[in-house]
């Protein structure tokens, strides 16, 4: 990238990382791959949704930044090993958001966010159709379970693999809550190892066809069940933290009704 007298802060940022990467830069970041990056790239996507349920705009700033400091050293590896740069990263995504908005920058015209996001979708399925060889291709694997199931059900509904009304993905929970209690009930049951082990794993079946369908009754509703649970961790953590402030001993001493009292006041006082 061409030096200028006044650069940008983004250009400063990319300027950095190179300096950093370069061969006389920083020893960790010069060993960095994309692989070793991987895991801060998921912390700090996570830290950024963090922000975002806490609505801190100032803590949302700092994460953004830390999310676009992966994305520019990500790129920067790529460049050390002449794969692309930062400019072909930006040049792709825009194209991507060009081709993808005819309604804004071709002749298309939309008047609705709904019909907005038929034509997205309808434009990736042509594009997929060039890559891929399944309508449910594209889902990364490293996404958590719940996010994982939500884009897989999506790509579902996309091919008109959809429940009719609500009231049939209540039924399919009833369904799948019945059998696990069944299997859970017969292994409680069940004294021999062998009968035991194949329980277990039939329970682990049915939990996940459970939290599958709890993952499209949420969409179904318009929510996101990973976003969820990950806004009730934050309370329970609350809540727990105001215990452990409250409590005149230590948590381990506590009695059942001294526990059942704690958590009452501790969830009028943290929410």
């Amino acid at each position: 990238m061409e030096t200028k007298s006044n650069p940008t802060n983004v250009e400063k940022l990319i300027a950095t990382i190179a300096r950093l990467r370069a061969p006389n830069g920083c020893p960790w970041d010069r060993e960095q791959t994309h692989r070793t990056l991987a895991r801060f790239l998921m912390e700090e996507a996570y830290e950024v949704l963090e922000a975002i349920h806490l609505d801190d705009s100032e803590k949302l700033k700092e994460e953004l930044g830390d999310l676009l400091l992966q994305v520019v050293l990500n790129a920067q590896v790529a460049k050390d090993a002449n794969q692309f740069d930062i400019e072909d990263v930006a040049h792709t995504i825009n194209e991507k958001m060009v081709r993808r908005h005819p309604h804004v920058f071709g002749e298309a015209s939309l008047a609705t966010a709904e019909e907005v996001l038929a034509q997205w979708e309808g434009l990736k399925e042509q594009e997929r159709q060039h890559k891929t060889r399944s309508s449910l291709d594209g889902v990364p694997t490293t996404l958590p379970a719940l996010l994982k199931a939500l884009k897989i059900s999506e790509k579902a509904v996309g091919q008109g693999f959809e429940w009719n009304d609500a009231s049939e993905i209540w039924q399919q929970l009833d369904s799948e809550l019945a059998e696990f209690r069944e299997a859970a009930q017969a292994s409680q049951a069940n004294q021999g190892k062998e009968e035991k082990e194949r329980l277990l794993i039939e329970m682990d079946l049915e939990m996940g066809d459970i939290l599958f369908t709890m993952v499209n009754i949420a969409r179904w509703h318009g929510l996101n069940c990973e976003e969820s649970l990950l806004m009730s961790i934050e309370k329970f953590k609350r809540r727990f933290y105001e215990m452990e402030k409250r409590s005149p001993k230590p948590l381990k001493e506590l009695t059942p009704s001294e526990w059942g009292k704690l958590w009452k006041e501790a969830k009028e006082a943290a929410g």
